[in-house]
């Protein structure tokens, strides 16, 4: 099954694709028609399409800048473009932008569908590959978790363990994978009351390398001392834990997390996390990168919006900041920073 996200702000158009499609054919199916960049940006936090089906004019952001955040949160998204611009400069900047399609309006069936199942197999190629070197990272960091977990539970000292952990670290060309290893036996054996220092220590693990060996050693003593325990659904602690470290980060995803975080499948985590928290992971992310904005209009109000906006994971767009500031407050950027001198004078 493949993916898709239709995005134009012509409702005439939505519906004649949405029927022009066939969707049973393809192996297809609709994540959302939407109509406009903004809203087509929010439902990809919660539900990343495989094939992304965008005009290229479009209100507020044009459908070649959606394409190019939209790649950005999911580099191996297949996009198609359709326009009205039949001029070579649009074709090559849809090129450059990662558009693997450019068709003109008005298209016909068989042209979509042609265009429609390309895209399907260049993921289906792109599967393959990626369950191939994901299945050998597996294997290596399942290797990897039995003997960390082998030497949490031997009765070597702590010297010994930590001289262990680096000959261990050697073989481990890649430090990402001695990352996961660590976070998989922290999360496999925390119980109640490591909960807190679990997720300490797999922040840890994301955001330095440098002193990752001594990391590993501490976690494995510490481990022994207080004994492993089941982790329940932990992975929602560490869901809004990478939140509001990270979210600066323009790639920040539900489909992120769930390839780069938690290691789960997206869809099950965008439900426990829904269940847990009470409210979609899109608008969890939205409050945490809007109450930091806030945060930074507060504290420096010679701030640009564009500055806000990279700074909070936005990318330098004032525009679409402002959007989604005023969707989450109710006021434009402009009125909050009066609100706020007002309230000073």
């Amino acid at each position: 099954m493949y993916k898709l996200l239709l995005v134009d702000d012509e409702p005439i158009i939505r519906e004649g694709l949405e029927q022009m499609i066939d969707w049973e054919k393809l192996d297809l199916k609709l994540t959302a028609s939407c109509a406009n960049a903004i809203t087509a940006l929010d439902s990809m936090m919660d539900d990343m399409p495989d094939i992304l089906l965008t005009d290229i004019r479009l209100p507020g952001m044009s459908g070649l800048e959606l394409v190019s955040r939209a790649v950005a949160l999911h580099p191996m998204l297949q996009t198609i473009v359709l326009s009205g611009y039949d001029t070579f400069q649009y074709a090559q900047q849809a090129l450059k932008y990662g558009v693997i399609e450019y068709l003109l309006k008005p298209c016909n069936q068989q042209e979509l569908e042609n265009a429609l199942a390309r895209a399907c197999l260049a993921i289906d190629r792109q599967r393959k590959k990626v369950l191939y070197l994901y299945d050998e990272r597996r294997r290596r960091i399942k290797s990897l978790v039995d003997s960390l977990a082998a030497l949490r539970d031997g009765d070597l000292d702590a010297a010994q363990i930590e001289k262990q952990v680096h000959e261990l670290a050697k073989t481990v060309e890649d430090p990402s994978i001695l990352q996961e290893t660590l976070i998989s036996v922290v999360t496999s054996s925390m119980g109640a009351g490591q909960t807190e220092w679990g997720m300490n220590i797999i922040t840890d693990a994301l955001r330095s390398q440098g002193s990752l060996e001594q990391l590993v050693a501490r976690s494995l003593i510490r481990l022994r001392k207080e004994g492993a325990a089941p982790r329940g659904n932990d992975f929602v602690q560490q869901m809004t834990s990478y939140v509001n470290t990270h979210y600066a980060d323009e790639a920040l995803s539900l489909q992120y997390i769930a390839d780069k975080v938690v290691y789960m499948n997206a869809d099950y985590i965008g439900r426990e996390f829904t269940r847990a928290v009470g409210q979609k992971f899109s608008t969890y992310l939205l409050g945490v990168r809007m109450e930091h904005a806030k945060m930074l209009m507060r504290s420096d109000p010679s701030l640009h919006s564009y500055e806000i906006a990279e700074k909070v994971g936005l990318g330098k767009n004032p525009h679409y900041f402002s959007q989604l500031f005023r969707k989450y407050t109710g006021l434009t950027p402009k009125e909050f920073r009066k609100q706020l001198q007002e309230g000073e004078g």
